[in-house]
């Protein structure tokens, strides 16, 4: 009998049109398919699968390209040398598009001993959810007493250096899953750590994004630094191991970083966060979230580079900027996407600015040029550059850490929203007092780079409410003019 809720999955395969005319074609085809790989790993952890994942003992290709031209989807070759292929349905009952794979071996037992770990090398006919074929499981390698454990373990070593990507793949299975990595398991990746240098970046890039936007990605990769992997895939932060901090932090820069990712993984998942309607498009929207938690595990990589000590103090002035340049390689080198890359380094480059306002706003000095200016810098991810910066306080002083910090930081963000939201935002929408124009025509400054700087320094003023009327915005010029200023 199946399980309560891959019977549930049965069912809506059974209402798809082109899981049904599928298997109608391979029946014609007399080509067996069995259902497999992460779809029924999912369907049996209760998580509900995006795509139909079978294994085919047959030509996946005359199979493919036969469901497409029944006008089922969209017909894609996916790797010819292994036999996969795509179709990306038009329209849906919950499955968005069915992979075919073509078995390796003269069995399916002989292709689930090729695959990477047991809990993906579990096959069931497909005939069992969507018709009468009886509802056997095969699984020669103890997946499903895995998945019961929740363990993640190899299938051999030999898979391990038949594709080294698997090396990562298991600790990045460890993290989204929340599963234990099989000791022996761990041991054979950690020796294989170097293996990783021979994977195209592509791909590793592809299994880190999801391991760090994993529930609770730090354990794991504290194991990744313990292992090596780190030592390949980002050697900047194996540099900040072992470096240590100033008294305001109970731990080195590597461990801190952990923790801000530990602390990011609490954060947004707090009922307190979850009921802001500005910070929320940062805990659903992937590509933002993403951002967060890369800008989390590399927010203090410039300090290696920074530390000073003069006496008993140890200081990283600068970290910030050197971190944010630090990323402008990084990302390239990881194939991040362009927008990624700018989006991560601003935070990296800008962390400290919340605690430098708050230090303002507590000395009775936050003013709307430095929301203005906050805003100029950050765009639209000022609300991002506060999760982080709570997630970065939390993890600063550990038992010390006061928690109503955090509440400090939240009412500021607030402040700061407001602010821009009903002065800066009004005056941004404004015109500008003066052209360049007026400037040559009306103050006789010659033309040249000194008009843009005169007239963006105005700008900048009058967004800061400085300046408000175009008698003013004279008088402010021929009095810089008069001082012969040529910035803002």
């Amino acid at each position: 009998m199946l399980p309560p809720y891959v019977f549930a999955y049965a069912e809506t395969l059974r209402a798809e049109p082109a899981v049904l005319e599928l298997a109608r074609l391979a029946t014609h085809a007399g080509t067996p398919l069995w259902v497999t790989g992460g779809t029924l790993r999912d369907a049996l952890l209760t998580r509900w699968p995006a795509d139909l994942d079978l294994a085919v003992d047959g030509d996946t290709a005359s199979l493919g390209q036969a469901l497409a031209k029944a006008g089922h989807g969209t017909y894609v070759p996916l790797d010819p040398d292994t036999g996969t292929v795509r179709v990306a349905l038009k329209s849906t009952q919950g499955i968005d598009w069915i992979d075919l794979v073509q078995i390796r071996g003269d069995s399916l037992q002989t292709d689930l001993a090729l695959r990477d770990f047991t809990i993906n090398a579990i096959a069931l006919p497909l005939e069992a959810l969507i018709g009468d074929g009886p509802d056997t499981f095969i699984d020669p390698t103890g997946g499903r007493p895995d998945l019961h454990a929740q363990t993640v373990r190899m299938v051999s070593e030999a898979v391990l250096d038949d594709d080294p990507l698997r090396v990562l793949r298991a600790y990045r299975f460890a993290a989204v899953l929340g599963f234990e990595l099989d000791a022996a398991t761990r041991t054979a990746c950690a020796a294989r750590a170097a293996s990783l240098s021979r994977v195209a970046i592509e791909r590793i890039r592809q299994e880190f994004s999801k391991l760090i936007c994993a529930p609770r990605p730090a354990p794991v990769l504290a194991m990744m630094m313990e292992d090596g992997l780190l030592d390949v895939i980002a050697p900047e932060l194996t540099a900040c191991r072992n470096v240590d901090q100033n008294h305001f932090h109970h731990l080195n820069v590597w461990e801190h970083s952990l923790e801000t990712v530990e602390q990011l993984s609490r954060l947004v998942t707090d009922p307190g966060v979850l009921s802001d309607t500005d910070s929320l498009p940062w805990l659903h929207r992937p590509e933002l979230r993403e951002a967060l938690f890369w800008a989390a595990l590399f927010h203090d990589v410039g300090k290696p580079v920074c530390r000073t000590v003069e006496g008993e103090r140890v200081r990283f002035l600068g970290h910030d900027k050197a971190g944010a340049e630090l990323f402008d390689a990084i990302g390239p080198r990881l194939c991040l996407p362009g927008k990624l890359t700018r989006r991560v380094r601003g935070l990296i480059r800008h962390h400290l600015r919340p605690l430098h306002l708050m230090a303002e706003h507590h000395a009775g000095n936050l003013t709307r040029r430095a929301v203005a200016h906050l805003y100029r810098d950050l765009k639209g991810d000022v609300p991002g550059l506060f999760l982080l910066s709570r997630a970065d306080l939390a993890a600063t002083r550990g038992p010390a850490h006061q928690p109503e910090s955090g509440s400090w930081l939240r009412a500021l963000q607030q402040e700061v929203e407001a602010i821009y939201r009903d002065q800066v935002a009004p005056a941004e929408a404004t015109p500008p007092l003066f052209t360049g124009n007026d400037l040559i025509n009306g103050f006789g400054v010659p033309e040249g780079p000194r008009v843009g700087k005169l007239l963006g320094s105005l700008r900048r003023a009058q967004i800061a409410g400085e300046v408000t009327s175009r008698e003013q915005a004279e008088a402010w010029l021929r009095d810089r003019l008069a001082q012969g200023h040529m910035n803002a």
